[in-house]
Protein backbone atom coordinates (compact mmCIF):
# COMPACT_ATOMS: atom_id res chain seq x y z
CA UNK A 1 0.00 0.00 0.00
CA UNK A 2 1.30 3.62 -0.45
CA UNK A 3 2.14 5.67 2.38
CA UNK A 4 0.12 8.83 2.73
CA UNK A 5 1.82 11.68 2.13
CA UNK A 6 3.17 14.28 5.04
CA UNK A 7 2.74 17.64 5.50
CA UNK A 8 4.10 19.92 7.82
CA UNK A 9 8.25 19.76 7.30
CA UNK A 10 10.84 22.07 7.81
CA UNK A 11 9.77 23.30 4.21
CA UNK A 12 6.38 23.97 4.92
CA UNK A 13 7.51 25.36 8.70
CA UNK A 14 9.72 27.81 7.16
CA UNK A 15 6.85 29.09 4.45
CA UNK A 16 4.60 29.34 7.00
CA UNK A 17 6.22 31.09 9.33
CA UNK A 18 7.48 33.81 6.54
CA UNK A 19 3.93 34.22 6.16
CA UNK A 20 2.37 34.79 8.92
CA UNK A 21 5.59 36.72 10.25
CA UNK A 22 5.14 39.34 6.97
CA UNK A 23 1.14 39.26 8.11
CA UNK A 24 2.24 40.74 11.23
CA UNK A 25 4.50 43.09 9.52
CA UNK A 26 1.56 44.45 6.73
CA UNK A 27 -1.29 44.99 9.74
CA UNK A 28 1.57 46.77 12.16
CA UNK A 29 2.75 49.06 9.09
CA UNK A 30 -0.55 49.96 7.49
CA UNK A 31 -1.92 50.59 10.95
CA UNK A 32 0.86 53.06 11.40
CA UNK A 33 0.16 54.78 8.13
CA UNK A 34 -3.57 54.52 8.69
CA UNK A 35 -2.89 56.50 12.23
CA UNK A 36 -0.75 58.93 10.50
CA UNK A 37 -3.78 59.68 7.82
CA UNK A 38 -5.82 60.12 11.30
CA UNK A 39 -3.91 62.58 12.57
CA UNK A 40 -3.64 64.84 9.75
CA UNK A 41 -6.93 64.93 9.68
CA UNK A 42 -8.00 65.47 13.20
CA UNK A 43 -5.35 67.69 14.10
CA UNK A 44 -4.75 68.55 17.85
CA UNK A 45 -5.62 71.78 18.61
CA UNK A 46 -3.14 71.64 22.00
CA UNK A 47 -0.34 70.30 19.99
CA UNK A 48 1.95 72.53 18.83
CA UNK A 49 3.11 70.73 16.02
CA UNK A 50 0.15 68.78 14.97
CA UNK A 51 1.52 67.26 11.74
CA UNK A 52 4.70 65.92 13.25
CA UNK A 53 3.28 62.69 14.49
CA UNK A 54 1.64 61.94 11.28
CA UNK A 55 5.37 62.46 9.23
CA UNK A 56 7.49 60.97 11.65
CA UNK A 57 8.08 57.21 10.79
CA UNK A 58 6.77 56.78 7.49
CA UNK A 59 9.48 56.36 5.63
CA UNK A 60 9.39 53.45 7.58
CA UNK A 61 6.17 52.09 6.85
CA UNK A 62 6.37 52.84 3.45
CA UNK A 63 9.27 50.81 2.53
CA UNK A 64 8.20 47.91 4.61
CA UNK A 65 4.63 48.12 2.80
CA UNK A 66 6.77 48.02 -0.69
CA UNK A 67 8.67 45.41 0.38
CA UNK A 68 6.59 43.07 2.21
CA UNK A 69 3.23 43.41 1.09
CA UNK A 70 3.90 42.23 -2.40
CA UNK A 71 5.69 39.22 -1.12
CA UNK A 72 3.13 38.67 1.53
CA UNK A 73 0.39 38.36 -1.12
CA UNK A 74 2.68 35.98 -3.41
CA UNK A 75 3.63 33.81 -0.70
CA UNK A 76 -0.48 33.58 -0.01
CA UNK A 77 -1.56 33.05 -3.33
CA UNK A 78 0.93 30.06 -3.82
CA UNK A 79 0.40 28.80 -0.59
CA UNK A 80 -3.74 28.59 -1.07
CA UNK A 81 -3.19 27.27 -4.81
CA UNK A 82 -1.15 24.58 -3.12
CA UNK A 83 -4.01 23.97 -0.98
CA UNK A 84 -6.24 23.80 -3.81
CA UNK A 85 -4.27 21.06 -5.41
CA UNK A 86 -3.78 19.34 -2.54
CA UNK A 87 -6.46 18.87 -0.47
CA UNK A 88 -4.01 16.77 2.09
CA UNK A 89 -2.32 20.24 3.43
CA UNK A 90 -5.51 21.30 4.91
CA UNK A 91 -4.48 18.47 7.75
CA UNK A 92 -1.11 20.68 8.15
CA UNK A 93 -0.05 20.72 11.72
CA UNK A 94 1.97 23.92 11.37
CA UNK A 95 -0.37 25.55 9.60
CA UNK A 96 -3.02 25.35 11.94
CA UNK A 97 -0.91 26.08 15.02
CA UNK A 98 0.12 29.27 13.29
CA UNK A 99 -3.37 30.02 12.22
CA UNK A 100 -4.93 29.42 15.76
CA UNK A 101 -1.95 31.83 17.57
CA UNK A 102 -2.41 34.27 15.06
CA UNK A 103 -6.45 34.00 15.87
CA UNK A 104 -5.85 34.52 19.25
CA UNK A 105 -3.52 37.80 19.27
CA UNK A 106 -6.26 39.04 16.41
CA UNK A 107 -9.02 38.45 19.10
CA UNK A 108 -7.68 39.84 21.67
CA UNK A 109 -6.93 42.90 20.18
CA UNK A 110 -10.88 43.76 19.06
CA UNK A 111 -11.44 42.56 22.73
CA UNK A 112 -9.22 45.25 23.86
CA UNK A 113 -10.35 47.71 21.56
CA UNK A 114 -12.96 47.48 22.18
CA UNK A 115 -12.91 47.82 25.83
CA UNK A 116 -10.82 51.05 25.05
CA UNK A 117 -13.40 52.39 23.15
CA UNK A 118 -16.04 51.35 25.93
CA UNK A 119 -13.57 52.86 28.88
CA UNK A 120 -12.90 56.64 27.14
CA UNK A 121 -17.08 56.45 25.86
CA UNK A 122 -17.56 56.45 29.99
CA UNK A 123 -14.59 59.18 31.06
CA UNK A 124 -15.92 61.12 28.46
CA UNK A 125 -13.15 61.34 26.27
CA UNK A 126 -14.72 60.23 23.55
CA UNK A 127 -13.10 62.20 20.74
CA UNK A 128 -12.76 62.02 16.69
CA UNK A 129 -9.50 60.89 16.86
CA UNK A 130 -9.47 58.30 19.08
CA UNK A 131 -12.62 56.78 17.68
CA UNK A 132 -11.04 56.71 13.98
CA UNK A 133 -7.73 54.92 15.51
CA UNK A 134 -9.95 52.67 17.24
CA UNK A 135 -12.05 52.19 14.04
CA UNK A 136 -8.67 51.41 12.13
CA UNK A 137 -7.34 48.67 14.97
CA UNK A 138 -10.63 46.97 14.78
CA UNK A 139 -10.85 47.01 11.27
CA UNK A 140 -7.47 45.32 10.30
CA UNK A 141 -7.61 42.86 13.75
CA UNK A 142 -11.48 42.19 12.65
CA UNK A 143 -10.49 41.63 8.85
CA UNK A 144 -7.47 39.11 10.03
CA UNK A 145 -9.99 37.59 12.59
CA UNK A 146 -13.19 37.03 9.65
CA UNK A 147 -10.46 35.78 7.25
CA UNK A 148 -8.62 32.92 9.06
CA UNK A 149 -11.23 32.14 10.79
CA UNK A 150 -12.86 30.66 7.79
CA UNK A 151 -9.90 29.50 6.51
CA UNK A 152 -9.30 27.49 9.33
CA UNK A 153 -12.71 25.68 9.35
CA UNK A 154 -12.97 25.66 5.60
CA UNK A 155 -12.73 22.15 4.07
CA UNK A 156 -13.87 22.45 0.61
CA UNK A 157 -11.34 23.01 -2.51
CA UNK A 158 -12.96 26.11 -3.85
CA UNK A 159 -12.21 29.66 -4.53
CA UNK A 160 -12.43 31.90 -1.95
CA UNK A 161 -14.18 34.90 -3.08
CA UNK A 162 -14.18 36.71 0.34
CA UNK A 163 -11.19 35.90 1.19
CA UNK A 164 -10.15 37.61 -2.45
CA UNK A 165 -12.23 40.33 -1.87
CA UNK A 166 -10.75 40.99 1.33
CA UNK A 167 -7.44 40.78 -0.61
CA UNK A 168 -8.37 42.93 -3.07
CA UNK A 169 -9.32 46.20 -0.51
CA UNK A 170 -6.87 45.29 1.67
CA UNK A 171 -4.39 46.31 -1.75
CA UNK A 172 -6.34 49.28 -2.48
CA UNK A 173 -6.27 50.63 1.11
CA UNK A 174 -2.74 50.08 1.11
CA UNK A 175 -1.47 51.72 -2.07
CA UNK A 176 -3.67 54.56 -1.26
CA UNK A 177 -1.89 55.10 1.90
CA UNK A 178 1.09 54.35 0.48
CA UNK A 179 1.00 57.65 -2.19
CA UNK A 180 -0.63 59.83 0.39
CA UNK A 181 2.22 59.37 2.47
CA UNK A 182 4.96 59.58 -0.66
CA UNK A 183 3.50 63.69 -0.65
CA UNK A 184 4.22 64.16 3.07
CA UNK A 185 7.79 62.64 2.87
CA UNK A 186 10.66 63.91 0.97
CA UNK A 187 12.11 62.51 -1.99
CA UNK A 188 14.95 60.88 -2.27
CA UNK A 189 16.78 63.65 -3.47
CA UNK A 190 15.31 66.09 -0.83
CA UNK A 191 16.22 63.83 1.97
CA UNK A 192 19.85 63.65 0.52
CA UNK A 193 20.00 67.64 0.51
CA UNK A 194 18.49 68.15 4.13
CA UNK A 195 20.92 65.26 5.29
CA UNK A 196 23.56 67.40 3.76
CA UNK A 197 22.51 70.66 5.11
CA UNK A 198 22.49 69.47 8.64
CA UNK A 199 25.96 68.24 8.16
CA UNK A 200 26.77 71.58 7.04
CA UNK A 201 25.53 73.03 10.09
CA UNK A 202 27.28 70.82 12.57
CA UNK A 203 30.57 71.60 10.14
CA UNK A 204 29.56 75.57 11.49
CA UNK A 205 30.35 74.53 14.91
CA UNK A 206 33.28 72.35 14.30
CA UNK A 207 34.80 75.37 12.64
CA UNK A 208 33.90 77.79 14.68
CA UNK A 209 36.02 75.48 17.52
CA UNK A 210 38.89 75.25 15.61
CA UNK A 211 39.06 79.40 15.63
CA UNK A 212 38.85 79.14 19.42
CA UNK A 213 41.32 76.65 19.03
CA UNK A 214 44.04 78.68 17.12
CA UNK A 215 42.85 82.07 19.80
CA UNK A 216 43.44 80.17 22.27
CA UNK A 217 47.24 79.00 21.46
CA UNK A 218 47.91 81.91 19.66
CA UNK A 219 46.28 84.84 21.17
CA UNK A 220 44.69 85.75 17.76
CA UNK A 221 42.01 84.91 15.20
CA UNK A 222 43.45 83.45 12.12
CA UNK A 223 43.96 85.02 8.78
CA UNK A 224 42.30 82.31 7.00
CA UNK A 225 41.26 78.67 7.37
CA UNK A 226 44.37 77.14 5.51
CA UNK A 227 46.64 79.40 7.63
CA UNK A 228 44.39 78.44 10.79
CA UNK A 229 44.99 74.08 9.53
CA UNK A 230 48.84 74.91 9.55
CA UNK A 231 49.50 76.77 12.27
CA UNK A 232 47.25 73.81 14.31
CA UNK A 233 48.46 71.01 12.75
CA UNK A 234 52.17 71.82 13.45
CA UNK A 235 51.19 72.73 17.04
CA UNK A 236 49.57 69.63 17.65
CA UNK A 237 52.35 67.63 16.13
CA UNK A 238 54.07 69.04 19.05
CA UNK A 239 51.80 69.50 22.09
CA UNK A 240 48.76 67.67 23.70
CA UNK A 241 45.33 69.53 22.18
CA UNK A 242 41.91 70.15 23.59
CA UNK A 243 39.33 68.02 22.03
CA UNK A 244 38.14 69.22 18.63
CA UNK A 245 41.30 71.29 17.70
CA UNK A 246 43.10 68.30 16.67
CA UNK A 247 40.84 67.24 13.76
CA UNK A 248 41.06 68.57 10.10
CA UNK A 249 39.05 71.58 9.38
CA UNK A 250 35.43 69.88 7.71
CA UNK A 251 34.59 71.03 3.99
CA UNK A 252 31.52 71.42 2.04
CA UNK A 253 30.10 67.29 2.45
CA UNK A 254 28.88 68.28 -1.92
CA UNK A 255 31.68 70.05 -3.65
CA UNK A 256 34.43 69.14 -0.84
CA UNK A 257 35.37 73.19 -0.51
CA UNK A 258 36.32 74.44 2.37
CA UNK A 259 33.52 77.08 3.59
CA UNK A 260 33.65 80.69 3.78
CA UNK A 261 35.48 82.56 6.62
CA UNK A 262 36.28 86.22 7.04
CA UNK A 263 38.27 87.69 10.23
CA UNK A 264 36.86 90.93 11.50
CA UNK A 265 37.34 93.49 14.27
CA UNK A 266 38.86 92.09 17.31
CA UNK A 267 38.09 88.48 18.14
CA UNK A 268 35.22 88.54 15.65
CA UNK A 269 35.11 86.46 12.79
CA UNK A 270 32.53 85.45 10.16
CA UNK A 271 31.74 81.66 8.99
CA UNK A 272 29.67 80.76 5.96
CA UNK A 273 28.16 78.03 4.13
CA UNK A 274 25.86 77.40 1.44
CA UNK A 275 22.77 75.54 2.47
CA UNK A 276 20.59 73.58 -0.70
CA UNK A 277 17.05 73.57 1.55
CA UNK A 278 17.45 75.61 4.31
CA UNK A 279 14.65 75.08 7.42
CA UNK A 280 11.32 76.86 6.17
CA UNK A 281 9.37 78.52 9.08
CA UNK A 282 7.22 75.87 10.86
CA UNK A 283 9.58 72.92 10.02
CA UNK A 284 9.79 70.58 13.00
CA UNK A 285 13.50 70.66 13.02
CA UNK A 286 14.36 73.79 12.81
CA UNK A 287 15.40 73.81 16.32
CA UNK A 288 19.16 75.38 16.63
CA UNK A 289 22.45 73.38 16.21
CA UNK A 290 24.70 72.88 19.29
CA UNK A 291 27.99 72.93 19.67
CA UNK A 292 29.67 70.03 20.73
CA UNK A 293 31.84 71.58 23.21
CA UNK A 294 31.55 74.55 25.93
CA UNK A 295 32.89 78.23 25.13
CA UNK A 296 32.25 80.71 27.54
CA UNK A 297 30.62 78.22 30.06
CA UNK A 298 27.49 77.82 27.45
CA UNK A 299 27.53 75.98 24.46
CA UNK A 300 27.27 78.26 21.00
CA UNK A 301 23.46 77.54 19.30
CA UNK A 302 23.58 78.45 15.85
CA UNK A 303 20.15 79.28 13.97
CA UNK A 304 19.36 77.02 10.72
CA UNK A 305 18.82 79.11 7.59
CA UNK A 306 15.05 79.32 6.67
CA UNK A 307 15.57 78.64 2.89
CA UNK A 308 18.53 77.62 0.33
CA UNK A 309 21.47 79.93 0.02
CA UNK A 310 24.50 81.35 1.35
CA UNK A 311 24.20 82.09 4.97
CA UNK A 312 26.52 83.42 7.60
CA UNK A 313 27.33 83.49 11.08
CA UNK A 314 29.51 86.27 13.03
CA UNK A 315 30.50 85.02 16.13
CA UNK A 316 33.28 86.26 19.00
CA UNK A 317 36.58 83.71 19.16
CA UNK A 318 36.79 82.47 22.60
CA UNK A 319 39.60 81.30 25.13
CA UNK A 320 38.42 78.20 26.23
CA UNK A 321 40.85 77.48 28.28
CA UNK A 322 39.61 80.43 30.71
CA UNK A 323 35.88 79.84 30.27
CA UNK A 324 34.29 78.18 33.40
CA UNK A 325 33.39 74.43 32.57
CA UNK A 326 29.92 73.38 31.67
CA UNK A 327 28.27 71.47 33.37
Amino acid sequence: MPKPRRFGGAREAFLYIVFFALLGVFAVQLGALAFAFVDAQFADPLDDLPNANAVRGLRWSIASLIVGYPVFVVLGWRLNAARRNNPERRVSRVRAWLTYVTLIFAALIVIGDLVAVVYNFLSGELGSRFMAKALVVGVIAGAILLNFTRDAEKVTTNVDWIGRSLAIAASVITAALVAWAFFLVDTPGAARARTADLERMQDMNAVARRVDCHRTYFGETPISLEAMDAALQERTERLPAAPGCAVDTPRDPATGALYGYARLEGDAFRICATFARGWPDGDEARQPTRSAYAVDGRRRNLEKPAGAGETCFDLEAIDFDAAPVDP
